[in-house]
């Protein structure tokens, strides 16, 4: 990219053992990998209206739901102010037709918010997939993703423009996206692999119309 643009990126939020804090945090490779691929990252803050007030301000051309913590529904480590915020910026995304990429949970955010349902899934924990389908076969990241989690997408839930881009051995949906809406999700963490996270997004503009 000849010149940088804005990225948002969500973040988790965690409550600091011993001492009465809740602190936002991002695994430093987002950062680091963002950069490399061209980007200037903005962490955004888990208050909904300073989120929106970020997005308005800056202009992003890509936001990012990150992973860590529970979707709704789907554990005990819910962070209601997470969900608002990243409900708030998936509407001003859809309105302005801003990119989105979302990771582990933010993949399952996006898909609550088109609609789908999340359904659980076992052998997702802590272990390593060989990806299949139209994402794996163009792209030039890894062969073989890291994962961990518990819930994935039900394919028969998916609305009418979202497309299976990648599964896993057991058939599972790893990717799905939305050409029209230039929105991608992804069950697994590219941003723990060398390389893997650049692979994502030039995937992802290569998919956009």
């Amino acid at each position: 990219m000849s010149e940088r643009r804005v990225v948002l990126i969500t973040q988790r939020s965690d409550r600091v053992p011993g001492r009465p804090e809740v602190r936002d945090g991002l695994e430093d490779s987002w950062a680091s990998g963002l950069w490399e691929a061209g980007w200037v990252p903005f962490p955004v803050v888990n208050v909904a209206a300073a989120a929106v007030a970020q997005f308005e301000a800056l202009r992003p051309g890509l936001v990012i739901l990150s992973g860590g913590n529970d979707a709704p529904g789907t554990g005990p480590d819910s962070v209601p102010a997470r969900d608002e915020t990243e409900s708030a910026l998936l509407s001003l995304a859809a309105r302005t037709r801003t990119p989105v990429l979302g990771v582990c949970r933010g993949a399952q955010m996006l898909a609550r918010f088109a609609g789908m349902r999340l359904v659980p899934v076992e052998g997702h924990v802590r272990v390593r997939h060989a990806l299949t389908g139209p994402l794996a076969r163009t792209w030039r990241g890894p062969a073989e993703v890291a994962s961990f989690h518990h819930w994935g997408v039900a394919e028969d839930s998916m609305p009418e423009g979202w497309h299976v881009l990648a599964r896993s051995e057991d058939g599972a949906v790893e990717a799905f996206a939305n050409r029209e809406r230039r929105s991608l999700g992804v069950l697994w963490h590219p941003e723990r692999e060398p390389n893997h996270l650049h692979a994502v997004l030039e995937s992802m503009e290569a998919y956009e119309p």
